[in-house]
C-alpha cells in the first residue's frame, strides 16, 4: 500500500468516526434568489407600477401631439380652428360691450370732448407752423422776423397741446378705462349680451326718430 492510499483511508475513517455526512454539491442556480424576491413582491405594487406606466404613456402622447413638428390629424386641426374661432368671437363680444360701457359713462364722454379739443388745437398749431415755414422760409437762421416768431410760437403751441392731450389721457381717461374694464370682467356672458341688445335697441330707436324727423320736415315743405 502506498502512502497516498494510507492518507485517503485515514481521512475516510475520520469522517465516519465524526458522523458528519459528506457535503453535497450545490445545485441552486445563481438567479434563483433574484427570481424569488421578485415573485415575493405583492400584487398591489405590481398594479401600481402598471398604472404609473399607463399615466406616463398618456402624458407622453399628449406632449407629442402638442409639439409643433408632430403632424396633427384633421379632427385635431378642426377642433383647434373651432376653439380659436370661439375665442375671437368672445373677444369681439367683450370688446363691443367695452365700447358701449365707455360711451354710456358720462365722465368718459366729457373727458373725450376735452381730449379731442386739446389734440385738435395741437394739430392745427402744427399745420400753422408748417405753413409759415413753407411760405416764409428762413435761410439765414434769423427767427427775429414776425414770420419766424410766429412759426416758433405756433410750433411751441403744437407741442404744448399735444403733450397736454397725452397727459390728460393718462390722468383723467385711463382710470375710467380701467374701471370699465374691471366692471366688464366681473360680468357674465348673459349680462354682456343684455347690454349689447339694449344698445342695439336704443340705436334703432334713435335711427327711427331721425327718419321721422326728416319725414316731418319734408311734409312741412
Amino acid at each position: 500500500m502506498s502512502l497516498r492510499d494510507t492518507i485517503a483511508g485515514a481521512r475516510s475513517e475520520a469522517s465516519q468516526a465524526s458522523g458528519k455526512p459528506a457535503a453535497a454539491p450545490s445545485t441552486a442556480k445563481k438567479g434563483s434568489s433574484k427570481k424569488s424576491s421578485a415573485n415575493a413582491r405583492p400584487a398591489r405594487e405590481k398594479a401600481a407600477s402598471v398604472r404609473t406606466a399607463s399615466k406616463s404613456g398618456k402624458k407622453g402622447a399628449a406632449a407629442k401631439t402638442s409639439m409643433p413638428w408632430v403632424k396633427k390629424t384633421k379632427e385635431q386641426k378642426e377642433a383647434e380652428k373651432a376653439e380659436r374661432r370661439k375665442q375671437r368671437e368672445e373677444e369681439d363680444f367683450r370688446s363691443q360691450a367695452y365700447q358701449v360701457l365707455l360711451s354710456q359713462n358720462p365722465v368718459f364722454k366729457r373727458s373725450e370732448r376735452i381730449w379731442w379739443i386739446l389734440l385738435g388745437i395741437g394739430f392745427i398749431a402744427t399745420l400753422v407752423s408748417l405753413a409759415l415755414s413753407f411760405m416764409f422760409p428762413i435761410t439765414d437762421g434769423d427767427y427775429s422776423t414776425p414770420q419766424g416768431i410766429a412759426s416758433i410760437v405756433s410750433l411751441a403751441t403744437a407741442y404744448l397741446f399735444i403733450i397736454a392731450s397725452f397727459v390728460y389721457e393718462w390722468i383723467a381717461r385711463r382710470p375710467v378705462r380701467k374701471e370699465v374694464e374691471k366692471r366688464l370682467q366681473g360680468m357674465s356672458n348673459k349680462k354682456v349680451a343684455e347690454i349689447l341688445a339694449a344698445e342695439r335697441k336704443a340705436a334703432l330707436e334713435r335711427k327711427a326718430a331721425k327718419e321721422a324727423a326728416k319725414a316731418e320736415k319734408k311734409a312741412k315743405k
